[in-house]
């Protein structure tokens, strides 16, 4: 079992629909619309669930409604009056300041360690535009980073901003969590 942990509009996939995936996201103003509706830091999922979980969170903050980095039902709109092309990227407008913005991936990573079974892998997608990859790997402390992989493509890139995708899995000995649901 997959789980995408911010699913979106599902751009990143090449097929948009696959059984075997459960897309989650509280965003309500999405095409597609997820499996679930559902928080990535608080999931109503069993511990030790998933084989691999897909994390591709906010890479800024304090973005307004009417900014480039805004809803999809904006898009064309938006693309138009700024004579731009390519993806809208919302859920920056959620956080505030870069601080709320780490909290949220702190507590995402730890609903990852109980969700995510002993052998799964977690991959973090990440684009360097506001924030290194290491300090924010720095925020994964419980997790084994088993590669890094450099995404040269300049349409999956911010500008000259690095984008990445870390593939990691659980250290040995990590005791899960039970989750509110489970208690």
């Amino acid at each position: 079992m997959i789980l995408d942990a911010t699913a979106g509009n599902r751009t990143m996939y090449e097929t948009k629909a696959v059984s075997s995936i459960i897309y989650i996201d509280i965003q309500k103003k999405l095409w597609r619309k997820p499996t679930i509706f559902a928080d990535c830091t608080q999931t109503p999922f069993r511990n030790k669930t998933f084989h691999t979980i897909f994390f591709d969170p906010p890479h800024r903050w304090g973005c307004k409604p009417g900014d480039f980095f805004t809803f999809p039902d904006l898009k064309p709109k938006q693309l138009r009056m700024m004579g731009m092309k390519g993806n809208i990227y919302y859920g920056t407008e959620i956080y505030k300041n870069k601080m709320e913005l780490i909290a949220f991936i702190y507590k995402a990573q730890k609903e990852f360690l109980r969700i995510l079974r002993d052998d799964g892998l977690l991959w973090l997608k990440w684009n360097e535009q506001y924030i290194p990859l290491p300090r924010i790997l720095a925020i994964f402390k419980n997790w084994h980073i088993l590669m890094i992989l450099r995404i040269n493509d300049p349409t999956q890139t911010m500008g000259t901003h690095q984008t990445y995708w870390v593939c990691m899995c659980k250290k040995e000995g990590y005791q899960t969590e039970l989750s509110a649901f489970q208690s």
